[in-house]
């Protein structure tokens, strides 16, 4: 991969001890980020969100711990939450802690249904609305444009809150955040961890006004007090210095490369995919329940995972989501994708333990 991540990393670093010095990013400070770094972060999404202000972003140390955070600031014990039937296992977690009740709505190969959303919002008059609108997790829907426009409208209609979960945008740059479109009730949360590193833990979350990035923040500091300044002046280098762009091309094209190994080793086996994403979506054929599938390929080494760990509702799919960005190689992962292909071939006698 063409990334460069740990020459980046080095080299940055040592311009940062150079420049500055490291102490200046060791102590304590307000959270949510000064006003420089979030005067870059603001320009930084502007590219797909043209009113984005600093004074509406908020730096989090990863979009879990905003995610969290923003249950914290905006819900109460027993309120209700919308996501798709299928969500990210995150804000199930989050939703847990906080006694939050997620109600899953149906969605389809673009997303989620916007006559469910909008019955649902009718039935359940619902907090807030949780949508991954671009590369789903787990199915990797991705909403087209004239989708996008009905769920704003509905959540204008009906007046209500939206939490954005942008973890894979900028490997689809094309796609319109519905932040861009409902700015006034949106929670836009951009994290890096998908297109450049997880371990940076840096997010942005842009709020909906000024105000609201000032209750995020007091939220932000009643948890973990503050992201980790080092790491936030790293990354704010990298998205001045043209560096950001260039570890997010370089990993969208090692996401495409890797994609299209999965469409020539899995050939024959219908799966939903992203030309740009990170994971599939697979069906299984009927000889297979989930448990046993996942059984069968971890003991080859393989590890999927379940329809149940994004599941909002009692009934799941027979399916499973494959992670292909975690293999150290091309190599590896052709070697892995030929354990799942051979799977998906067996027959049901195959599941016997011995």
């Amino acid at each position: 991969m063409e990334a460069d991540l740990e020459g980046r990393l080095t080299r940055g670093i040592a311009a940062i001890q150079r420049e500055v010095g490291f102490s200046a990013h060791l102590n304590y400070r307000d959270p949510g980020g000064t006003e420089a770094e979030r005067d870059i972060a603001a320009e930084w999404l502007r590219s797909r969100i043209p009113d984005a202000r600093r004074d509406r972003v908020v730096i989090c140390p990863g979009t879990q711990n905003a995610l969290f955070n923003l249950l914290v600031a905006l819900t109460a014990p027993g309120d209700v939450v919308l996501t798709e039937a299928l969500t990210y296992p995150g804000i199930r977690a989050a939703a847990a802690c906080r006694d939050v009740r997620l109600v899953g709505v149906a969605l389809d190969e673009q997303g989620i249904l916007p006559d469910a959303l909008d019955a649902a919002c009718r039935k359940h008059s619902p907090k807030a609305v949780y949508l991954i609108p671009t590369i789903h997790n787990p199915t990797t829907a991705t909403m087209p444009r004239a989708r996008r426009e009905q769920v704003a409208e509905i959540l204008r209609a009906r007046d209500v809150l939206l939490l954005e979960d942008d973890a894979y945008g900028m490997l689809a740059p094309g796609a319109v955040p519905l932040a861009a479109l409902v700015p006034e009730r949106t929670y836009f949360a951009a994290t890096l961890s998908k297109c450049i590193a997880p371990g940076l833990r840096v997010s942005f979350l842009l709020t909906p006004d000024q105000d609201s990035a000032s209750v995020l923040a007091t939220a932000l500091r009643a948890t973990v007090h503050m992201p980790a300044f080092l790491m936030v002046a790293l990354v704010t280098r990298w998205l001045q210095d043209g560096s950001a762009d260039a570890i997010i091309a370089a990993i969208r094209d090692e996401a495409t490369a890797r994609q299209k190994l999965a469409a020539q080793v899995l050939a024959r086996h219908a799966f939903s995919r992203h030309p740009n994403g990170h994971h599939i979506w697979i069906p299984l054929p009927p000889n297979w329940s989930r448990t046993q599938f996942a059984s069968y390929v971890q003991r080859q080494g393989l590890g999927v995972v379940t329809a149940e760990a994004f599941s909002v509702e009692d009934t799941q799919p027979n399916a499973i989501r494959v992670s292909l960005g975690a293999a150290s190689s091309r190599a590896e992962l052709v070697r892995g994708l030929e354990i799942l292909a051979a799977a998906l071939r067996s027959p049901a006698a195959a599941i016997r333990v011995v």
